[in-house]
C-alpha cells in the first residue's frame, strides 16, 4: 500500500470510527498539529470519530493529491449535511516508513456567496 493510499485509508477509518484501523496507520509517537485539540493523536483519532457520531451525513471527497519521499497532502471537499457549501481541508502528513508519524490540518468554511468566481476547487 503506498502512502497515499495510507492517508486515505486513516481519514476513511477515522471518519468512520473505526479508531483501531486510524491507529494501526500510526507510529507509536505519531503527533498531530490541530490547534483545536489536545496533544496525541489518539485525541484526534478520538475526534475525528466522534465528529462521525454528531455528523452522519457527513461526506469527504478528496479532490487534489500532493505526494512526496515522506510526505501526502491531501486537499479535500468536506460537507456535514447536504446543500451546504461544506470546508474544503488540508491534510498533511509525514511518513516514517509505513507509518503515519506526523499530520497537519488546516480547513477553510466555503463562502457561497464569495466573490471568487473560480470556486474553492
Amino acid at each position: 500500500m503506498t502512502h497515499v493510499e495510507r492517508a486515505k485509508q486513516f481519514l476513511s477509518a477515522a471518519r468512520a470510527g473505526d479508531v483501531v484501523a486510524a491507529r494501526a496507520l500510526c507510529s507509536d509517537t505519531a503527533t498531530h498539529h490541530n490547534q483545536y485539540f489536545a496533544a496525541g493523536m489518539d485525541v484526534l483519532i478520538d475526534a475525528i470519530a466522534a465528529a462521525s457520531v454528531d455528523k452522519p451525513l457527513s461526506t469527504f471527497t478528496v479532490k487534489r493529491i500532493v505526494a512526496s519521499d515522506t510526505m501526502v497532502v491531501l486537499h479535500s471537499h468536506v460537507v456535514h449535511a447536504p446543500g451546504e457549501p461544506g470546508y474544503t481541508v488540508f491534510h498533511m502528513f509525514r511518513f516514517e516508513g509505513d507509518l503515519i508519524a506526523e499530520l497537519w490540518d488546516v480547513g477553510q468554511m466555503i463562502d457561497a456567496q464569495s466573490p471568487n468566481t473560480d470556486g474553492a476547487f
